[in-house]
């Protein structure tokens, strides 16, 4: 074994072009004068597999076919004797893994500066993809061509001449087949359905079965039964023969048929035989391209056959093979040569091809000359007017379509003649084979413009070959957080895109879905991806686009969030009216009994209370201290449901002066529950200012903060754990918050993007990972700032900062008091209307002091009106079922001009948009259930002194 020749030290010169020579997909080589190899770039391991190092020194005829060792031998004899300078041919080499590539092989003599040879180089170019394209294309045409030549034998074949001995060879030559046969369907002795064999053709070497008298009068059934049932259906039989039934078998194996093709021959509809393709030498199945020509080929024979039949039988013939052309993807046309000269039959298919008609073919007769190419005239002429001489060679002339395209059309014809053996028309095939043509400068063309337009886009994309990126465009680039898309050649799209398809999976087809994009800096966007499957530089390969949809799914998920806050707010202003109503009677009256009470419980202490109770007397004591409890629980229940309608109405943009720590208290409230059984809650107040804020949306941003900071605490060990809400002032006139917990805290790695939208650390189904996102917007569109600390294990700490301003001194004029005992306010004339009538009993109680009237109804107090009532004020429910407050004021302004500025709105809870508005709209005051009953009396009161003397 020879010692591969050591590495040369390059000097940088030498080295720069060594790089551009391993950077070519071609194979660089040398050899010496005895072929072995002296020199070989890396190309040589990316086509054969075999490493560089362990081929050097050895012959290259080791790596060659033993097939194409002789021309190989033969064109090196003749550069080293220097019969030619260099030389070109395409061989087979031999790969690492057992196969073999086409290789078209460059070489020329290589001279020294003494004239002497030293030995050989070249390139090495892969050209297996072009050969199989090449072979491929080959195989088509060799059928294609088979056929046209077969119809032409068929046409040729006078009445009662061999139908079947002309065709069978091309056929059976073209097929690759061992033995190509007909049989002929014919009743038997009893009226059963048989088969006996016609006709044969084999190819050199395949023992002939024409003469076997086991294949004449095959009985159908029940033989070949499966074969007549799918070929009446005009399905083939196909596949290989050890699969076959075994009553099928042993007529087939006798004949050493290994895998076997049988199509219909079919007369007018009718199954009336069958054309069989054997292989003897391979258990080879047939594939569908060979299906479908043979397919054409036996439809082709049907069609001779029913030219045997009577006159009608040779109009059916002409109507089906009318038919077949019209479906068949290439124009099939008849020209006449004699007077009058044009178009007998041009299929319809040809308006599609030509861009016209079978009726302007009919109309012109001289379409095709003037649409030919004028360099292509003579060939066209030579097809119309002396077929023979083309003697059935397929002829290509360029046609120009009326779309302005120009089109390669391939003819094959044959001439007609008639009984004197003049040829009086002309029957032809055109087929366009423009893209064969156009297909490699297609590829090369679409390729270019491809890359143009993936690097024009805005979206991101790449391309994948064998499962890595080999093209990035700069949208994905800048997306994932690079800089050059070489820093991402190489890699896997995996990598940057979780929950993404193989690409195996690809390969089925275009595959779409919503996937994650993490950036360089482990931050991730929401992307719409689409993958699917391609050829890019020759080569199969899968390309990706991604859209970013970060901002739309926020967007989505945002109004979603805002949507269902907005029907729980709704509904908690529903739950919260309803409520109001009976708490509003409920507090009142356990208010009025406590007074009463108070006023009338006896003196004495607790020895008389106890004697009383032995005595058997009521203790009016113990009773006033239950009056007293339930009107502790009535208040605390009214300040739960001042609470709920406060946090159901975040959308409000409307700000004003804000005492945070009312809404800390609030939010303290109403998170009771998720602390109680997690931590203990400590408030570490300071003395600050108010802010300017909406109450709603204030009361959202600490809620969210303090639900989260319960949700870091496990349950079950409140004692060890506390939430504390501090705030302080920051020494530039702002408010500083802090929601603290002792919970499990937020990791180093993900504290950065706790305000990213989506992002959660919540367990699957916990969180939408836009809570914080949302607190975020609602403090910055205030003016103010959000931040955390966290250390794991030791707690979290937010801090939110709010601007604010000092309040103004504020100057309180007093006015003396006059001399003399104080004067009570005059008796009045009040209008309660509210539809529930317990409340309307309420405010008669708490105005004793004035003549109440209670209407249960906006039509009640309108029909009061109209009866003469003119009351000093005017105590109306905002939601009523009949009439709303805000129609009861209207109607009263139009009718009682006047009387609508003594109007006093009283509600529950107005819930709905179009009562806020109005309520926002009007200048007259709101007095909200539970009535404060001190404010209830002031108002009507100051409304009562504001009366208008009486004429």
């Amino acid at each position: 074994m020879q010692t591969p020749p050591p590495r040369p030290d390059w000097t940088p010169h030498e080295r720069r072009y060594r790089l551009v020579i391993d950077s070519l997909k071609e194979v660089v080589f040398q050899t010496d004068g005895r072929g072995l190899w002296t020199f070989l770039n890396r190309a040589w391991t990316e086509i054969t597999g075999h490493a560089v190092e362990e081929s050097l020194g050895k012959s290259f005829l080791d790596f060659v076919d033993p097939e194409d060792h002789a021309p190989c031998q033969e064109n090196l004899r003749r550069l080293m004797t220097r019969e030619v300078e260099h030389v070109r041919i395409e061989v087979r080499y031999l790969t690492r893994d057992g196969g073999f590539r086409w290789v078209e092989v460059f070489g020329r003599v290589m001279v020294g500066e003494d004239g002497e040879l030293m030995g050989t180089s070249g390139t090495l170019n892969d050209i297996t993809e072009r050969k199989a394209s090449d072979g491929a294309l080959a195989r088509r045409e060799r059928y294609l061509t088979a056929l046209v030549e077969m119809q032409q034998r068929l046409l040729a074949v006078r009445d009662g001449g061999d139908l079947y001995g002309s065709v069978l060879s091309s056929l059976g030559l073209a097929a690759g087949a061992s033995r190509v046969y007909v049989f002929d369907l014919h009743p038997g002795p009893a009226g059963e359905r048989m088969c006996s064999q016609r006709a044969e053709w084999c190819a050199p070497g395949v023992h002939a079965e024409i003469d076997n008298p086991d294949l004449q009068n095959v009985p159908m059934v029940p033989v070949l039964e499966r074969w007549e049932t799918t070929l009446s259906r005009g399905d083939v039989i196909e596949g290989l023969v050890a699969t076959f039934p075994e009553v099928e078998r042993a007529l087939l194996d006798p004949q050493g048929i290994l895998s076997i093709l049988v199509l219909p021959l079919r007369v007018q509809g009718v199954l009336t035989g069958f054309v069989g393709f054997d292989n003897c030498s391979e258990a080879r199945r047939w594939d569908r391209l060979e299906v479908d020509l043979l397919s054409a080929a036996a439809g082709a024979i049907s069609v001779a056959l029913e030219r045997r039949e009577s006159e009608r039988a040779l109009r059916e013939r002409e109507r089906r093979f009318r038919q077949l052309a019209e479906n068949a993807s290439d124009v099939l046309y008849l020209y006449r040569r004699e007077a009058p000269r044009g178009f007998v039959y041009v299929s319809r298919v040809a308006h599609a091809k030509l861009g016209y008609g079978p009726v302007a073919h009919y109309g012109d007769a001289d379409l095709w000359y003037r649409r030919v190419h004028p360099e292509d005239r003579a060939a066209l002429e030579q097809l119309l007017e002396a077929p023979r001489a083309s003697a059935g060679a397929p002829v290509t002339v360029r046609y120009l379509h009326p779309d302005g395209r120009m089109l390669w059309l391939e003819h094959v014809v044959v001439p007609v003649t008639d009984a004197m053996g003049r040829m009086v028309a002309v029957e032809g095939l055109a087929r366009d084979i423009t893209e064969r043509r156009q297909a490699e400068e297609a590829l090369r063309l679409s390729e270019a413009s491809f890359r143009a337009l993936l690097e024009g886009v805005p979206d991101a994309a790449a391309i994948e070959r064998d499962g890595h990126i080999v093209y990035a465009n700069a949208a994905l680039v800048g997306t994932l957080g690079f800089e050059r898309a070489e820093q991402l050649v190489g890699r896997q799209l995996s990598e940057f895109v979780k929950d993404m398809r193989g690409v195996e999976a690809v390969r089925a087809g275009a595959l779409t879905g919503e996937r994650r994009l993490v950036r360089r800096d482990g931050r991730t966007r929401v992307a719409e991806v689409v993958s699917l499957p391609l050829r890019f530089d020759g080569q199969p390969a899968v390309v990706s686009i991604a859209r970013d949809v970060t901002e739309q799914r926020q967007l989505q998920a945002r109004l979603t969030l805002a949507d269902r806050l907005a029907s729980v707010g709704t509904l908690a202003a529903g739950i919260a009216h309803e409520i109001n109503n009976p708490l509003a009677f409920v507090l009142s009256n356990l208010s009025f009994l406590s007074d009463e009470f108070r006023r009338n419980l006896p003196p004495g202490d607790g020895a008389s209370a106890l004697q009383a109770r032995l005595r058997g007397e009521p203790d009016l004591a113990e009773w006033g201290e239950v009056l007293h409890e339930a009107c502790e629980g009535a208040e605390r229940v009214r300040q739960i449901v001042r609470q709920l309608k406060t946090f159901s109405r975040p959308d409000e943009e409307r700000v004003s002066p804000l005492d945070v720590h009312t809404v800390l208290e609030s939010v303290a409230m109403m998170a009771a529950n998720e602390i109680r059984h997690r931590a203990q809650l400590k408030r570490e107040y300071g003395d600050i200012p108010s802010v300017m804020a909406n109450e709603g949306k204030l009361s959202q941003v600490f809620l969210n903060l303090v639900v989260n900071a319960a949700q870091a605490i496990p349950e079950g060990s409140a004692h060890r754990h506390e939430i504390r809400l501090a705030t302080r002032r920051d020494g530039l006139s702002r408010v500083v918050v802090e929601v603290q917990d002792t919970g499990v805290g937020i990791a180093r790695e993900v504290i950065d993007r706790i305000f990213d939208p989506f992002f959660t650390t919540k367990p699957v189904g916990v969180g939408t990972g836009l809570g914080l996102s949302i607190c975020h917007s609602i403090v910055h569109g205030l003016g103010g700032e959000i931040t955390v600390e966290s250390e794991p294990g030791r707690g979290t700490t937010f801090r939110v900062v709010l601007p604010t301003t000092e309040p103004e001194a504020r100057t309180v004029t007093t006015t003396p008091e006059p001399s003399g005992a104080p004067v009570g306010p005059p008796r009045g004339r009040v209008l309660v209307v509210d539809d529930e009538p317990a409340v309307g009993r309420v405010l008669q109680r708490i105005l004793r002091g004035h003549e109440v009237e209670v209407a249960c109804s906006g039509r009640q107090a309108l029909e009061l009106l109209e009866q003469g009532l003119k009351p000093d004020a005017v105590l109306c429910d905002v939601m009523m079922p009949d009439l709303t407050g805000r129609d009861v004021y209207e109607l009263v302004r139009r009718a009682h001009a006047g009387l609508e500025g003594r109007f006093v709105f009283v509600s529950g809870g107005a819930f709905t948009t179009g009562a806020r508005e109005f309520l926002a709209s009007i200048p007259n005051l709101l007095l909200e259930k539970p009535f404060d009953e001190g404010r209830v009396r002031r108002v009507v009161d100051d409304l009562v002194r504001l009366r208008p003397p009486e004429a």
